[in-house]
């Protein structure tokens, strides 16, 4: 029998196609960068020929490098898929790839109830970033917030995101026209959701000449905490409310709920036949972000 290259050389080859770089590849294996470029160079000596350009920082595979890539990381994953179902305590695992909010606001609160149901399966989380390099590699699967998700993967929407105005109670009284509500007090907007607000405007009936002053932040909590403050009206998303149930200290000046592009999405590789575990678990989450939540302390006053 051919003497086979070592599988953590494969492995090394696998990510370091798929993550771009050597940094990238090397957080995902939690290698140093020097031990990382060894394994491929095991690897390329073992083919006789290289497999990647060196570009600084950036590696661009050869024609042979996509052609063993091609050839191998199906093979690759399949094996790592039948090592998981033939492990010896019986539990199937399952790689899944999270954003911090999402995990330890919704998933983490709700997860009680999968375990209960499925107590074979265990989860391993992941929230260190570049979830579409990391899928099929070491993940399973990912959850992120997008608007889409690249065609070809296994995905389905799982929590569409309205948005609306929120702001301290008593900030706002009820019955102020929106108009002189946003002549009055500063519009408060996330910098990451550029689509919300014309959005926002056009349910509204208004144009961009009704604003008065606007305040950005770049990020969810800040921007909550300012309203929440009382420096003024903020533009959210429901999701930035509503992950704490009955916590926000916030109310709905004018009632409304404007539809937005932004959605949570589960993208996962193409469940096989043996992918019990994998197709559970996005059942299971679907059927979980489908009950929708109470507004809690989040009231409207219009």
């Amino acid at each position: 029998m051919r003497r086979l290259p070592p599988m953590g050389s494969l492995e090394a080859f696998v990510a370091t196609y798929r993550g771009g770089t050597l940094r990238a590849a090397s957080t995902e294996l939690n290698l140093s960068v020097s031990a990382l470029s060894r394994r491929l160079q095991s690897l390329e000596a073992h083919v006789g020929r290289p497999l990647f350009e060196r570009r600084h920082h950036e590696l661009k595979p050869t024609p042979e490098g996509a052609r063993l890539f091609t050839q191998i990381a199906p093979h690759f994953d399949a094996i790592g898929r039948i090592l998981g179902d033939v492990r010896a305590d019986g539990e199937r695992g399952l790689a899944i790839g999270v954003p911090p909010s999402y995990a330890s606001a919704w998933l983490l609160p709700r997860l009680a109830r999968f375990r209960a149901r499925y107590p074979d399966i265990a989860l391993r989380f992941d929230s260190s970033g570049a979830p579409f390099e990391k899928l099929g590699a070491s993940l399973d699967a990912i959850i992120v917030f997008a608007e889409r998700v690249p065609e070809g993967a296994e995905s389905c929407e799982l929590k569409p995101q309205a948005g609306f105005a929120v702001c301290a109670p008593g900030l706002v009284p009820p019955g102020t026209p929106v108009r002189e509500a946003l002549r009055e007090h500063t519009l408060l907007l996330h910098g990451g959701l550029s689509k919300v607000l014309p959005l926002w405007l056009q349910a509204m009936g208004l144009d961009e000449n009704a604003l008065g002053r606007t305040e950005q932040y770049d990020s969810g909590p800040m921007l909550i905490a300012a309203a929440e403050a009382g420096l003024g009206i903020a533009l959210t998303l429901e999701d930035s409310v509503r992950f704490y149930e009955g916590d926000a200290r916030l109310e709905r000046p004018f009632g409304e709920s404007v539809a937005t592009p932004y959605s949570y999405w589960w993208v996962s590789r193409k469940p096989g036949a043996s992918d019990v575990a994998l197709r559970r678990f996005r059942d299971w989450i679907q059927a979980e972000s489908a009950v929708r939540p109470e507004a809690g302390a989040l009231s409207a006053t219009a």
